[in-house]
């Protein structure tokens, strides 16, 4: 279904056909078009960290092993461009498939770290 249209601004050329939800908010201070928030962004979902050696990773075949530094118990952080804002759990989502997610347990204040 399509979305609504101002009838106010149905006759100004700027806002002709645009859907609400992506037009220029009128205060100021706004400066973004709604439509930024439909952008796709790579999340990684990081479960734990190695650091071997070159050598030890040139030794690396099928079914060898990496220690990662975490439990299996220990919260995921979930990371965007190299920051993490957000942790969880990871849990099963479809049992049939073995399919994984993750329930989200804190949201990351990057508020400050986007300051600096």
């Amino acid at each position: 279904m399509p979305e609504a249209t101002s009838t106010s601004d149905a006759n100004d050329p700027e806002f002709s056909g645009i859907p609400l939800s992506e037009r220029r908010d009128s205060e100021e201070g706004a400066v973004y078009k709604r439509s930024i928030y439909a952008l796709p962004v790579d999340v990684q979902v990081v479960i734990g960290t190695a650091r071997p050696t070159i050598a030890e990773l040139l030794q690396l075949k099928q079914d060898s092993l990496i220690q990662l530094d975490s439990k299996i118990e220990d919260p995921v952080d979930l990371c965007i461009n190299n920051r993490v804002i957000a942790r969880g759990e990871l849990i099963e989502t479809d049992p049939a498939t073995g399919s994984i997610g993750v329930k989200l347990t804190e949201i990351v204040d990057i508020s400050e770290d986007l300051l600096q």
